[in-house]
């Protein structure tokens, strides 16, 4: 029931012959795997998305169907799907049993499933916090068992307060987004920023060795202040404002401390710091591979502080109740064109609730 030692349980020892007799097995496909991705990450063709969403894939990376159930934001309650499917040579009735998560309550439904040879079906398994710990890992075991086969599932979860976006993004209309609470009482919303972007255009060489060092072949470096207060930092490159098909890195020390770096295969890289410590910057851009000799580029970054510009109002719920979802919405004003700014929503009623979630927009 240990959490870390679920996560750092590995596949064990080769038995051949337990695994030509499973009894039952966790299938999935294919478009299982896309709905996976649609779910988190952006490299899936929209229609595809769609078209699964039409025809009932969940999204939720909780709902892949493989033996093990992780939930990182349990925001009060939340269900998962699962299936099975019997391998055996002979029908067989499995019950469900359920240790650890201490703190947590775990309902299966249904809690006994009769299989045919080959036959599948679909349960789900509901977890309701009621007095693990916010913001820590709580460990497992799901077993399915007909009195010969014992099919174990390792269970991770971690309650949360509140369930939000990391980011959300426009072009100066409104946004709407929902939070989940994982706790009943006060809550807040409220907004820092926008503010728009600095840009600073430079020149990089082509790196022939491709291998990044401070100061190295193909590097050109910019000092930011970072001043007291910031409470998020961005640095940004984009294809767009590069003079070719470049592939340029981003690389931000302090001192002689890396403190990120994104290195892409294009020029769309991208380093955040969360509440940095005040100081001077260096932000370095490496020439990874050119289109020509160099390649001119504009760098954008952001410092953001834990004040609003009067340019965002954020509205949402006074008050959190479990397991309940709600809307914050946001809308602007006073926005120039062809402007990229950034911002946050900070979240406030009770102690651990998340970092904000950062607000882009780029206006046309």
């Amino acid at each position: 029931s240990t959490a870390t030692r679920i996560f750092r349980q590995g596949a064990g020892h080769v038995r051949p012959n337990s695994a030509a007799d499973p009894g039952l097995v966790y299938d999935h496909g294919f478009n299982d795997w896309l709905a996976f991705l649609c779910g988190t990450t952006t490299g899936v063709n929209p229609a595809t998305c769609t078209a699964l969403q039409a025809a009932g894939f969940s999204f939720d990376p909780s709902d892949l169907n493989v033996p093990s159930i992780a939930i990182g934001d349990l925001a009060g309650i939340q269900t998962v799907t699962r299936k099975v499917t019997n391998v055996g040579g002979s029908p067989a009735t499995y019950n469900a049993s359920v240790t650890g998560l201490e703190g947590i309550n775990v309902n299966v439904s249904p809690s006994s499933l009769t299989l045919s040879p080959g036959e599948t079906k679909s349960f789900t398994v509901t977890f309701t916090r009621t007095t693990a710990a916010l913001n820590a890992y709580a460990g497992g075991q799901l077993a399915w068992s007909d009195g010969t086969h014992i099919v174990r599932s390792p269970l991770v979860i971690r309650p949360v307060p509140l369930a939000a976006p990391a980011q959300v993004s426009g072009t100066g209309g409104p946004i709407s987004y929902d939070v989940k609470f994982g706790y009943t009482g006060p809550f807040t919303a409220a907004a820092r920023g926008l503010v728009p972007a600095t840009t600073t255009a430079g020149t990089v060489a082509d790196d022939p060795g491709d291998e990044f060092s401070p100061g190295g072949p193909g590097t050109t470096s910019f000092d930011v202040v970072v001043p007291a207060g910031t409470t998020y930092a961005r640095f940004s490159l984009f294809n767009a404002f590069t003079d070719g098909a470049d592939d340029l890195d981003l690389y931000v020390y302090r001192g002689t401390t890396q403190v990120g770096s994104s290195g892409g295969g294009q020029s769309e890289e991208e380093v955040n710091l969360v509440n940095p410590v005040a100081d001077t910057y260096r932000v370095w851009v490496h020439g990874f591979a050119t289109e020509g000799p160099d390649s001119n580029f504009t760098l954008f970054n952001w410092l953001l502080g834990s004040t609003a510009a009067g340019n965002m109002t954020v509205t949402a719920p006074a008050s959190a109740t479990l397991g309940a979802t709600g809307a914050v919405n946001l809308t602007f004003s006073g926005l120039a064109p062809a402007t990229k700014y950034l911002g946050s929503v900070a979240y406030g009623g009770i102690e651990g609730l998340p970092n904000p979630t950062i607000v882009r927009v780029d206006t046309p």
